[in-house]
């Protein structure tokens, strides 16, 4: 899978897997579990699976580059 097929199908659906939301910010995953750790990136629970909301990707991004 590559980086842009990840963003062009986190841009079709609501939420994303932690893979997923790393290869759309260019990170790896250990870094998107870090920052929901640290609450700087918020992720939701449906069911067992764990899924960060591409909204909440949007977010985290906007923030630092108003920012920047």
């Amino acid at each position: 899978m590559t980086e842009n097929s990840s963003f062009d199908g986190a841009q079709n659906r609501l939420a994303v897997t932690y893979r997923e939301a790393a290869a759309t910010l260019g990170v790896c995953e250990r870094v998107v579990w870090q920052l929901v750790k640290d609450q700087q990136l918020k992720a939701i629970r449906i069911g067992r699976a764990v899924r960060v909301p591409v909204a909440e990707l949007r977010r985290f991004v906007a923030e630092r580059t108003a920012t920047a």
